[in-house]
């Protein structure tokens, strides 16, 4: 079963990715393909490094791995990071501002989607449990965040960086 789950993600996220791209293409160019290669090379690294920390650990539900990773994590970090670009981008956000909202898009969607449902329902990933919580400061009742602040951190810096990466590699190569 996990390896149908592993394969059925890689897929989804290939795909989702590879649209992405095509729709980001006709604005931005070879820059799309300069941006996504960056992307899976920084988040497999990332990942691998961050698991290997023992903050968090993937989950066998995820079928097929390279090294600790599971083979379609660096594919979803290329979706979120081409979708949190393009929404602005379609909207008509000006550029300047198109990074910082692909950022706090990235953070929302971490923070309503992947980790609630990834992680919490589904359990492809276990957060290693601290003692009263990750934000002690927060009274328990209200504490509902699953993930430590740099992980929330990270959902907002990367986008809103690769953001920056794809408009800045654009002038370059123009």
């Amino acid at each position: 079963m996990s390896i149908r789950v592993g394969v059925f993600l890689t897929l989804v996220m290939v795909l989702a990715g590879a649209a992405a791209a095509y729709l980001l293409w006709f604005s931005y160019g070879m820059s799309v393909g300069l941006q996504v290669l960056a992307t899976l090379l920084i988040a497999l690294a990332g990942e691998h490094y961050v698991s290997g920390q023992g903050y968090y650990h993937y989950t066998p539900k995820n079928g097929i791995f390279i090294g600790r990773v599971p083979l379609w994590i660096p594919f979803m970090w290329v979706v979120v990071v081409q979708l949190t670009f393009l929404l602005p981008l379609s909207l008509g956000v000006s550029s300047p501002g198109i990074p910082i909202a692909a950022g706090l898009l990235g953070l929302g969607a971490d923070m309503t989607l992947i980790e609630p449902i990834l992680c919490r329902t589904r359990q492809l990933w276990n957060w290693t449990p601290v003692k009263r919580g990750y934000f002690s400061f927060v009274p328990p009742g209200l504490n509902r965040l699953i993930a430590p602040f740099g992980n929330y951190f990270v959902w907002f810096l990367f986008p809103l960086l690769m953001g920056l990466f794809l408009q800045t590699s654009h002038l370059v190569l123009s």
